[in-house]
């Protein structure tokens, strides 16, 4: 039986402090303890709420931790100064000088590699090397969709830890079997995960959905149930997402809601369906086809955030259809990327690895 606390979100301090006393984490921290706070901050919409973390930082500080590092590393080719920039403006400074904690951006600290062993990774990867010099790790991710592997939270989050040449590869992969290959190295440093549902968010997630507030944080020293009775919460059974029923059946935590014990808030009083990443393209743009065959994430995730921008200014597609991945055909539209300037379409190809949001969106609209 695994434990996943659930509470109403306030007062940053006293809301984690209550989430991790029912979630049985006070005893993961010790004084002088060093520990590692991990948001989401992918550098783009839809990040960990600075309350939470700021929550999380002094929570570790009251537990004796010496050192809180909140850290992260944002998209693959993000520049040092950008993510420097998005941290501010993200509120993650001000919370960790609110709690005494510091600020890295993981891609300009050192990584370790590790070697794989795994067919679904490459032959080794390389993962911040604050995710082993830590004592206690603490997770934190945000309640979303994602348009691959339908929700993006405590698993998926791990992502963050991977230099950035192997983010890029894991986007060429089978995303997945890759996150589940990293899950297997990554998890056992996992400390504790506090999910951020605060303002949660659905539809064309993970940087173009619309926002949900619900007000609640979640914790639990089982990162697979922390993402389970995320997944209730957003009216998604744990057993539609791969890598959660993956990681299960890999021994990595319970996904059977009928064997994880919620103490606190009753998460059916506030469970609510969230729109998926392909009922909003399809409600927004019935009339437009999608090709995603074979396609990597990097490429779809850019074409989604170009939808979203074009429903944003009230515009319209101008092609019939798109597709995206060497395993596609159309015989007219948009083909869009590398891999896609073979497939003969009778339309426009738009070059590209991946072709740019901004570039997308020019395509789709002229």
């Amino acid at each position: 039986m695994s434990t996943v606390s659930l509470v109403r979100f306030a007062d940053p301090r006293a809301s984690v402090i209550e989430a991790m006393r029912l979630a049985g984490a006070e005893a993961t921290t010790v004084p002088g303890a060093s520990v590692l706070v991990k948001p989401n901050l992918h550098g783009g919409h839809g990040h960990t709420s600075a309350r939470v973390i700021e929550g999380v930082c002094r929570w570790a500080r009251e537990q004796g931790a010496a050192r809180v590092v909140v850290g992260d590393g944002p998209f693959w080719s993000c520049p040092a100064e950008q993510a420097r920039q998005y941290f501010r403006q993200a509120g993650v400074y001000a919370a960790a000088e609110a709690s005494g904690a510091e600020v890295v951006n993981f891609h300009e600290q050192p990584y370790r590699t590790i070697p794989t062993n795994d067919p679904a990774l490459p032959d080794q990867i390389g993962l911040s090397d604050l995710l082993f010099q830590a004592d206690v790790v603490v997770n934190v991710p945000i309640l979303k969709t994602h348009f691959n592997t339908l929700v993006t939270l405590g698993i998926k989050n791990l992502k963050g830890c991977l230099r950035p040449k192997d983010k890029k590869r894991f986007h060429e992969m089978e995303l997945n079997a890759a996150l589940v290959g990293l899950a297997k190295i990554a998890a056992p440093r996992v400390t504790v995960t506090v999910l951020d549902a605060t303002t949660a968010v659905e539809g064309l997630g993970p940087a173009a959905g619309t926002e949900v507030g619900m007000g609640l944080i979640a914790a639990s020293r089982d990162l697979v149930a922390a993402d389970s009775v995320g997944c209730f919460l957003a009216g998604i059974e744990p057993g539609e997402v791969r890598i959660i029923r993956d990681c299960a059946q890999a021994g990595l935590g319970e996904m059977d809601l009928g064997r994880i014990e919620v103490l606190g808030e009753d998460p059916l009083a506030h469970r609510r369906r969230f729109r998926r990443p392909n009922e909003e393209v399809a409600e927004q743009f019935p009339d437009l086809e999608i090709v995603t065959d074979g396609a990597c994430s990097a490429c779809v995730m850019n074409l989604f955030e170009a939808l979203a921008l074009i429903r944003q200014e009230g515009q319209t597609v101008s092609v019939p259809a798109v597709a995206i991945g060497g395993k596609g055909r159309i015989w007219a539209g948009l083909t869009v990327g590398a891999c896609t300037r073979d497939m003969g379409a009778e339309g426009q190809h738009l070059p590209g690895c991946p072709p740019s949001t901004a570039e997308i969106r020019e395509a789709l609209r002229n």
